[in-house]
């Protein structure tokens, strides 16, 4: 998971200089292989507070399609288990609760989204009938 760029050396006039570019720590292959076995159980914000953004970003840097994939697998199987503990009045609790501590910013936001969300429909619709 590294990426080598080369030029030519300031001080050595035609040497090659070679610079190696690294994935920083919540990307390195420990952490991709704990989201290839169960996306579900890493602390995402544990690794970086803005995990997909971090994502995003080195993906630019680097092209490196299993990274990408596994990061992609991570957010649906994820998504679809904070839109179940979103629409569960017990989400927050027991098992949920520590899955809910462990989202990275862009998965509080969905969570937020998610649960207020019916809220609002419900309360639409109240106003509607009184209005009808």
């Amino acid at each position: 998971m590294s990426n080598a760029a080369s030029g030519n050396g300031e001080n050595t006039p035609g040497a090659q200089r070679l610079v190696t570019l690294d994935f920083p720590a919540p990307l390195q292959q420990r952490v991709i292989n704990a989201l290839k076995a169960d996306p579900k159980t890493v602390d995402l914000r544990a690794q970086a507070p803005h995990f997909y953004a971090l994502g995003a970003r080195i993906m630019e840097l680097f092209d490196d399609r299993a990274v990408l994939d596994t990061l992609l697998d991570t957010f649906k199987q994820r998504a679809a288990e904070i839109a179940d503990q979103a629409h569960n009045p017990r989400g927050a609790l027991g098992d949920g609760a520590e899955f809910l501590r462990g989202l990275e910013e862009s998965e509080r936001q969905l969570f937020k989204a998610a649960h207020e969300g019916p809220k609002a429909v419900r309360a639409w619709t109240q106003d509607l009938k009184k209005n009808t």
